[in-house]
């Protein structure tokens, strides 16, 4: 298997406040962007024992392993070398705490692991749930100063390839999930019935029903302000009415569907019979740059570390292509995209846990051509902004202990 290592940082700035759990006594300082005590109206700090605080709860679907924890921390000591503050830790999946006890990983709400502890056994860490949250214990002896933690590193393995991960596990599931254009079919029944079996009345263009909006008896009510809609079973396809719809009469379904999409990257895409669709074609990486020399995480009792080098940090330019067999659908599907691209400004990478920007470059715009298989489209064009490509191998490093341990001496 062909493995990257890769870092996940949580690191304690003023934009994270609202994804982190802060226990009592303890705050984040917006000034030096650190988790800390709370420092009390006398200006000394408590000495309590379990003050602790919660990262937020991360969750790469491409983990293989967890392998290193760093901790980017200031300690104080006293005159004589006595180190008056510390941190403890535990790991989590997001449902129970765990601490090592020397043997194994167990459910804990008592033991607090060193960071040392938690470096040389969190490759042993299960990635069952792939979840991973980290929770930290302050203590100060001194009630005049306080632990600081500016960041906590983790080196993990993973088996991703980047533009696979965005394009194919990331943005078509998004764009399928979010995408819902609406339309109409009308049926006459033959009989007075409280319920319309889909089967019995099927669609001619192949659409993908994923719910009803409303149903209106279009023969008694043309203007449909009168919604009959009760339920919809999606496995049988039966429509279930809140009153009769008498025979004869026309019934006007109101339905969303979810296109499919698919990834071409030519004019191919008339000849697909897969009609309405959306394609994602014209993908292109733009503004590419590498900077910096990357980051590291060292077990700071040996003083060994691995390095992962910067990343190629670039854009993908992405166009959607719409395509449907009527005139109102394509200006339905137009609609939704616009409402897509309006309410939804960035995509997770479902296998890095990360988030990135969606800018729109172009306005939908309507490209059908007229006797050209019967199709109508449209296009729109966006970017995901910054995307990350680690192209270069993680490096086994040295560190000197000196420099990433801060201790202070008052």
């Amino acid at each position: 298997m062909r493995l990257k290592n890769l870092i996940k940082s949580f690191e304690f700035s003023e934009a994270v406040r609202s994804k982190i759990t802060l226990g009592s006594k303890v705050r984040l300082n917006p000034s030096t962007h650190r988790i800390q005590l709370e420092e009390k109206s006398d200006n000394t700090y408590p000495t309590d024992n379990n003050l602790y605080v919660k990262t937020w709860i991360t969750n790469p679907l491409s983990v293989k392993q967890w392998l290193g924890f760093h901790v980017v921390d200031v300690h104080y000591q006293d005159y004589s070398g006595t180190v008056l503050t510390s941190l403890g830790f535990r790991l989590s999946d997001g449902i129970n705490q765990y601490a090592w006890i020397g043997s194994a990983w167990v459910v804990s709400a008592s033991v607090w692991n060193t960071e040392q502890e938690v470096a040389d056994h969190i490759s042993t860490f299960p990635t069952t749930s792939k979840k991973l949250q980290v929770v930290i214990n302050l203590k100060t002896t001194d009630e005049n100063v306080t632990p600081e933690v500016k960041e906590i590193k983790i080196l993990w393995s993973s088996d991703i390839e980047f533009q696979e991960d965005l394009i194919y596990r990331s943005l078509i599931p998004f764009l399928k999930e979010k995408i819902r254009p609406i339309a109409d079919h009308v049926v006459k029944l033959s009989a007075n019935s409280t319920t319309i079996d889909l089967d019995n009345f099927p669609l001619e263009t192949p659409y993908n029903i994923i719910g009803i909006d409303s149903v209106y008896n279009h023969t008694t009510d043309s203007e449909h302000s009168n919604d009959l809609f009760q339920s919809y079973n999606s496995g049988t396809k039966v429509i279930t009415l809140k009153s009769s719809i008498s025979a004869d009469n026309l019934a006007w379904i109101r339905f969303t569907w979810e296109p499919e999409i698919a990834v071409t990257t030519s004019q191919e895409f008339y000849e697909i019979d897969k009609v309405p669709a959306i394609h994602i074609t014209g993908i292109s990486l733009t503004d590419k740059i590498q900077f910096g020399s990357g980051d590291y995480v060292a077990n700071k009792g040996s003083g060994s570390a691995v390095k992962v080098n910067a990343p190629l940090q670039a854009d993908i330019d992405i166009v959607l292509l719409g395509l449907t067999s009527s005139a109102k659908d394509q200006m339905r599907l137009s609609d939704e995209i616009k409402k897509f691209f309006s309410n939804n400004v960035f995509l997770k990478s479902k296998n890095l846990d990360e988030n990135y920007d969606l800018w729109q470059t172009s306005e939908y715009e309507l490209t059908t051509v007229v006797n050209q298989n019967e199709l109508h489209s449209g296009t729109v064009g966006f970017k995901i902004k910054n995307a990350k490509f680690f192209t270069k191998d993680s490096e086994n490093v040295k560190i000197v202990k000196n420099l990433i341990q801060q201790i202070v001496t008052v």
